[in-house]
This record gives C-alpha cells, sequence and structure tokens, in this order.
C-alpha cells in the first residue's frame, strides 16, 4: 500500500488536536459549572423552600378564605336564623322541625364539594343544645360525646366559645373519633363562625390530611401552622405538638439553627405563620455525594474522550491517505474502511464512470425521442439552445398536419372502464399503423393527454389522405362508447417552416367541430356562429320557474334553446358553454332554496356526467334530469310545512294590492320585521321585497294578457301608487315593458303560442 509521511498539519494531527481541544474546552466548561454549582445549591435550595412555602400559605389562605365566606352565608340564612330563633323561644309547639331538613341538604350540598375539604358542618344552637349537621339533627351532647369525640373539644368547650369576642376562629386540629355508617379516625381542624346577639354558631371541621397533601403534599419537609397566640393549628408530625419560637432577622423569612433551616410566611389577614424545617445535614451529605459522582464521571469523560478522539482520528486519516495516494499516483485501489461515508465515495466514483457509459449507450437509442421533441417543439414554437438534431427537423418539404382531438368519456357508469392514457396510446398506436404505408415519412406526436397531431410529409395527395381518414373513421367509430373523435386536417404548406402556423390553423378547425357521436372530419374553416344565450326574460322565467318547483317549464326552456342551436349548427364547445351555464343557474337556484343534503350531492355529482355528452341528445337527457332533480328538491323544500311562510304567501296574495311594507306584513304577524325578514330568508332564499313584487308582477301578466285595463290602472291595482316605479320594477322582472309585454302577448295568442 502506498503511504504518505504523516506531517503536522495532516489531517490525522490537525483532527487529533481539534478533538483534545474541544476536550480541554468541555472539560473547563465543566468544572467552571461545577465550581458556580456547589457556590450556587445552597442559594438555590433556600429560595426553592421560600417559594414552595408562600405556594402553600397562598392556598391556604385563599381556601380559608372560600370557607369563611361559606360559613358566613350558612350563618345568616334565613332558614337557619329562623330555626334558632324558635328554639330560642322554648315553645315546642312553635318550633317547625320541618325547617332543619332544607339546611341539612344545604350543608351536604357544600360538603359534597371535594375540593373544599370539609368533613362536616355543624350548626349549633345553644339556647336548646341542638345541632343540625349532614347526618340529620340532634342533641348537641350526644353529638359532641358519641358521634365526633375528640379533646378538648366537648360541648363545654363549645358553649365557652359564645363569650369569646372573635367572629371566626381557626382551632388547632385534633384527632377525631366520627361514628356514622361506620367508625373512623381523622385529623380535623375545627373553624367556627358567630355574631353578637344571635343564638347559634357554625362549626366547619376540616379534613388537615386532605389540606396538606393537597396544598403542600406528603412527601415534602416539616410543615407546621401555628397562630399568633402560639396555638399550633396543624403540624405534620402529628396533633398536640408544641411549637418552638424561631427567632428571625426583622428583613429575613428563614433562618439556620441547630443545622436546621426554618423558612416562615405570615399572614396579616388570618394572623397565621406558616413555617417549614430542612435538615441541614442532609443538603450537605448530598451535595458531598454530587461532588464525588461528579468529579469521577469528569475524570472517567476525559479518558475515555482522549481514547476515542485518538481511534477516531486514525479512522478518519487511513481512508483519506488511500483516497490522495490513489489520486496522486493514479491508482485503481478500492479504498477499504469501516466508515459508511468513505464507502460511498468509492461506490459513487465507480457508479459515476458506468452511469456516463450507460448515459451515452442510452443518448444513442434516444435519437427517436429527441426528434419527437423537436417537431413538438416546432410545432408549439417552444425555444431550444440545443442544434445537435435541428437539421433532423428543419426540412423544406411540403406537409400537412392531422390534430386528433379525443373526447374520452368519463366512464363514471360503465362496467368496464378504460384508462385515458391507455385509450390515447391505443389511438396512436392505430394512427401510426395506417398512415404507415401510404405516408412513409409521416410521424405522430402526443401533444396533449387527448391530443395527437400527425405530420405528413410530401407533396399534396388529399385523395389519399381521405382514403385513410376514413378508414381511421370506420376503427374508431367502432370504439364511440369510449370516445369521440375530432380529426382537424391543415392546409397544405410547401414550407417545412410553417409548423407553428398550421398547429394553430388545426387548433382553430378543431374548436370548431359539431355535435356527433363517432369521428368527425374537418377539412375547411367554418364560418363563426353568434353566442347562444337566454334573453333577460327567458333568464328570469327559467329562475322563476325553478323557484317554484316548475321543472317541466324549465327543460322546456332549455329543450328550445338548444333546438334552436341545433338549427343554427353550434359548435361543440359552445353546447358544452350553454350546459355549463345552465347548470351553475341551477345550482345558485338550489343553494338560495337550501335543498336536502342528499339531492345537493346527487346535482354536485352529475356536473361531471357533462363529459359524456357528445350529441344533442345526450345533452337534452343530462339537462333534462339535472334540472328536474333540481326542481323536485326545491319544490319539496318549499312544499315543508310551515305555519309561518304559509301565512306569509297567503297574505301576500290576498293584500299584495295594498301598500304593503315589511314593518306593515311583521306586524300583522306579531313579529320584529328584523326577525321576519331573516326567516324569509332563511326558509326561502329569497328576501320580503322580491316575493312581493313576483306576485304583483305576476298579476300583472295576467291583467295585461287577459284584459284591456290602461297600464296606469293595472300598477295602481297591484298596489304601485307611481306608474313609473311600477314600469321600472316590470322591466326589470321580465325584460320588458308593460306595453311590449301586452303587444307581444298579443302576437303570440293570435299565433296560437303559450308565452
Amino acid at each position: 500500500m502506498l503511504k504518505l509521511p504523516l506531517k503536522v498539519n495532516s489531517l490525522l494531527v490537525k483532527s487529533l488536536i481539534s478533538f483534545l481541544a474541544i476536550i480541554a474546552l468541555l472539560a473547563s466548561f465543566n468544572f467552571l459549572s461545577f465550581a458556580f454549582f456547589k457556590t450556587n445549591i445552597e442559594r438555590e435550595i433556600i429560595q426553592n423552600n421560600r417559594v414552595a412555602l408562600k405556594t402553600a400559605a397562598d392556598r391556604y389562605e385563599k381556601h380559608i378564605s372560600i370557607i369563611k365566606t361559606m360559613l358566613f352565608k350558612l350563618y345568616q340564612n334565613e332558614q337557619v336564623v329562623s330555626f334558632g330563633r324558635q328554639l330560642a323561644a322554648k315553645d315546642p309547639g312553635a318550633v317547625n322541625y320541618l325547617k332543619p331538613a332544607d339546611i341539612v341538604e344545604s350543608i351536604r350540598r357544600d360538603i359534597n364539594n371535594p375540593f373544599l375539604y370539609m368533613d362536616n358542618v355543624f350548626v349549633y344552637y345553644a339556647a336548646a343544645s341542638f345541632t343540625v349537621d349532614k347526618n340529620g339533627t340532634g342533641d348537641a351532647a350526644r353529638t359532641f360525646s358519641q358521634f365526633y369525640v375528640s379533646e378538648p373539644y366537648t360541648l363545654g368547650f363549645w358553649n365557652r366559645q359564645f363569650s369569646q369576642a372573635a367572629t371566626t376562629q381557626l382551632l388547632p386540629n385534633r384527632l377525631f373519633s366520627i361514628v356514622s355508617s361506620d367508625k373512623q379516625n381523622k385529623q380535623l381542624i375545627p373553624m367556627t363562625v358567630k355574631l353578637p346577639g344571635y343564638p347559634h354558631m357554625i362549626i366547619s371541621m376540616l379534613d388537615a390530611g386532605q389540606l396538606y397533601e393537597s396544598f403542600y403534599g406528603n412527601n415534602g419537609p416539616a410543615f407546621t401552622i401555628v397562630h399568633s397566640n402560639g396555638s399550633v393549628i396543624f403540624d405534620s408530625s402529628g396533633p398536640g405538638t408544641a411549637s418552638k419560637p424561631i427567632p428571625l432577622a426583622e428583613d429575613q423569612d428563614y433562618t439556620l439553627q441547630d443545622n436546621t433551616y426554618y423558612f416562615t410566611y405570615d399572614s396579616e389577614e388570618t394572623n397565621l405563620t406558616y413555617m417549614t424545617s430542612v435538615p441541614y445535614s442532609s443538603i450537605a451529605s448530598q451535595i458531598r455525594k454530587l461532588e464525588v459522582t461528579l468529579l469521577v464521571l469528569f475524570a472517567v469523560s476525559v479518558a475515555i474522550a482522549a481514547a476515542a478522539s485518538v481511534v477516531f482520528s486514525r479512522k478518519i486519516n487511513a481512508p483519506v491517505k488511500q483516497i490522495i495516494a490513489s489520486l496522486r499516483f493514479r491508482s485503481p485501489e478500492v479504498v477499504s474502511s469501516s466508515i459508511y461515508e468513505f464507502k460511498l465515495i468509492n461506490e459513487i466514483s465507480r457508479e459515476l464512470i458506468r452511469e456516463r457509459n450507460e448515459i451515452h449507450e442510452d443518448l444513442q437509442s434516444k435519437t427517436s425521442l429527441l426528434t419527437d421533441f423537436g417537431y413538438i417543439s416546432k410545432l408549439k414554437k417552444l425555444a431550444s439552445g440545443s442544434n445537435e438534431w435541428k437539421d433532423t427537423i428543419v426540412q423544406n418539404r411540403p406537409f400537412r398536419i392531422v390534430l386528433f382531438q379525443l373526447h374520452i368519456r368519463t366512464s363514471r357508469h360503465q362496467a368496464m372502464p378504460a384508462k385515458p392514457d391507455r385509450l390515447t396510446y391505443a389511438a396512436r398506436e392505430c394512427i401510426d399503423l395506417m398512415f404507415a404505408e401510404p405516408f412513409p415519412n409521416s410521424r405522430t406526436l402526443q401533444m396533449e393527454s387527448n391530443q395527437l397531431v400527425s405530420v405528413v410529409f410530401g407533396d399534396d395527395r388529399r385523395d389519399l389522405l381521405e382514403r385513410t381518414l376514413a378508414a381511421l373513421k370506420a376503427i374508431f367509430d367502432q370504439d364511440s362508447g369510449h370516445y369521440a373523435v375530432t380529426a382537424a386536417v391543415s392546409s397544405f404548406y410547401p414550407e417545412g417552416s410553417d409548423f407553428n402556423l398550421a398547429y394553430r390553423e388545426t387548433l382553430e378547425r378543431a374548436r370548431q367541430a359539431r355535435l356527433q357521436d363517432g369521428m368527425q372530419l374537418i377539412w375547411d374553416d367554418v364560418r363563426e356562429v353568434h353566442h347562444f344565450v337566454f334573453t333577460a326574460q327567458e333568464e328570469q322565467e327559467l329562475y322563476s320557474h325553478l323557484q317554484e318547483g316548475g321543472g317541466a317549464a324549465c327543460v322546456q326552456l332549455v329543450v328550445r334553446m338548444l333546438e334552436h342551436m341545433a338549427r343554427k349548427e353550434a359548435f361543440r364547445g359552445q353546447y358544452r358553454t350553454f350546459a355549463q351555464g345552465v347548470a351553475a343557474k341551477v345550482l345558485k337556484v338550489t343553494d338560495k332554496a337550501k335543498i336536502e343534503p342528499e339531492p345537493a350531492g346527487q346535482l354536485s355529482d352529475m356536473v361531471a356526467d357533462l363529459e359524456d355528452c357528445f350529441t344533442l341528445d345526450d345533452y337534452k337527457r343530462f339537462l333534462e334530469k339535472f334540472i328536474v332533480v333540481a326542481a323536485e328538491a326545491v319544490k319539496r323544500r318549499r312544499d315543508e310545512k310551515d305555519p309561518v311562510v304559509e301565512f306569509f304567501f297567503a297574505y301576500l296574495e290576498e293584500h299584495y294590492s295594498e301598500d304593503l311594507s315589511l314593518d306593515s306584513v311583521a306586524d300583522r304577524m306579531n313579529m320584529s320585521s328584523t326577525y321576519l325578514s331573516a326567516y324569509i330568508k332563511e326558509k326561502t332564499g329569497t328576501n320580503f321585497s322580491d316575493h312581493l313584487n313576483n306576485v304583483r308582477i305576476r298579476q300583472a301578466k295576467e291583467m295585461l294578457a287577459g284584459t284591456n285595463m290602461s297600464i296606469r290602472d293595472i300598477g295602481e291595482k297591484i298596489g304601485y301608487r307611481n306608474d313609473t316605479s311600477f314600469i321600472r320594477m316590470f322591466k326589470k322582472s321580465s325584460g320588458l315593458t308593460p306595453g311590449d309585454y301586452r303587444k307581444r302577448a298579443a302576437l303570440e295568442g293570435n299565433a296560437g303560442l303559450q308565452l
């Protein structure tokens, strides 16, 4: 193997130095981080304990405030107060013992709230020695001696509380023996509420264990709550523990005594002091263990990193040396390395050589494809920077172009649908086969997914081309169930440079195709026919009939236009544009009418069937089915029984001749005008003024066609007080003035036609 001398600036030395520098940098960073961590860990522990204590104290304070508010509300409850007065009167006949049932229900609702952490609430009436709690009513002496028993919370203790000045008190927690459905012991914190002049007191029993677990957690340091009078309200080590005064500096909330950190938080609102204690010995022990662990890990990490740096540097350097030696001495030596990237480089270099040879061979076989591309570029007038095969394309030979436009059926309803790309490929193969013998120099190209172009070189032999296309027509007509073909033939061009002009000519002639189920041949340009659209009156009639669900009348209008287009020999594209326009108008009406989702989805799916329309009968069948489905859906929507809508239409039919307004109709229907307008718009898809105008214009048409009344009198009779407004609204609705409409009605009546 060829070797290179090791130098100071070699990859091995540079990579090894870089790795060692990174190790040194990380080592120094870890050392400084460890020193900083050791210095600040005690401070962080203190801060974390202060935050934890303050969070727990805030939770206790908020909870005590909530409980206090709830107890005062119960204390001043009218039933609680009135029942206490009845008991204080000491007249058994005047006491309504049904009142406590509501009090018990109220207490149970509060007790059942799991977030209040209350075991029970007592309403104690001292004058009658009577209690009400979640379990019902009973004698106070029996309650506190048998059911909720704890020292020193006896009946005498609770009686002495009436002589205390404080309105609320939070008392030290004690272990209570509770007898209800079963016997259990619980740590409870009593809380009392009383007011001067009232003969009763509220006693709430807070579950000390649940409060501690929810607000502080069982795994934390020792936790104590001390009242300002020195009594211990709660101690996590157990009830009855005496509090130890902790002297603190004026500006501090923690201190270190007897190798223990004490943290305190004072509440001015409740006069409570919250305190936690963390032994310093446990903190120091943890820090020492952490120091030893970090030092060991640091030493091991540096040793492993140094060894890995040497090994990895050698693994990187060895294949690089082989590659350099191979390039320097031009040796075809295969590089051996366990590193994936070096193997990949070696494989890629050999693969590139192999691909170069394959590409060269492939280019030789792709001359035909390049030629096709050249023809397409010339036909579409695409710019190209390649001149290698230009001479094979630009030949001054006379030619014709035949463009085959395939109108492929969507095949949604066919049992065995054919794929469009396969149909186009089969058509191209058939054209090549038919053109091969009579026109050996012809070439067929696929310009689009459904468009083929055949370039026929040679003298102008139109008769031969006609016979060839006739034979193709016989073949394509056998597959008319899958597609229809339009074959547009260009003029004869003596110069080969006119490819683009000939292509644009065939495109224009293909656009002039008529409706025909089968192959259609177009040799000459056809005179442009006018556009086919509904008149304003016909469009208004279409909308009116659709909104009323009159499918037959709409179909009659559309079929009349289709037959007119057939007489005028409209183009295939004009039929498609007209049908799409009608479908869009119908969908607009159904959308406004808010038809049911099923027919709406059916109409949406039916639009795709336009792709299968190739004859006049196809368009008639499609539009008839489309309009009937839409009209029936609209009619079903209109026929839905809605008393408000029915009354609204009936009222318009009876009073259209009056000076109606939205406010007057709404007042008649005992609704607000805003609500009525929105309701009618939502249910019918049309606003109030359009409904009123439709009724009036319909009545006007009947009078114009069937009476000799003047236009002014007709306008006044249907509710228009100004003949100018009547004429403007009539023309907007029907597209004609009242006078022109009357003349047209008279002419069509004389001709026996229905208007």
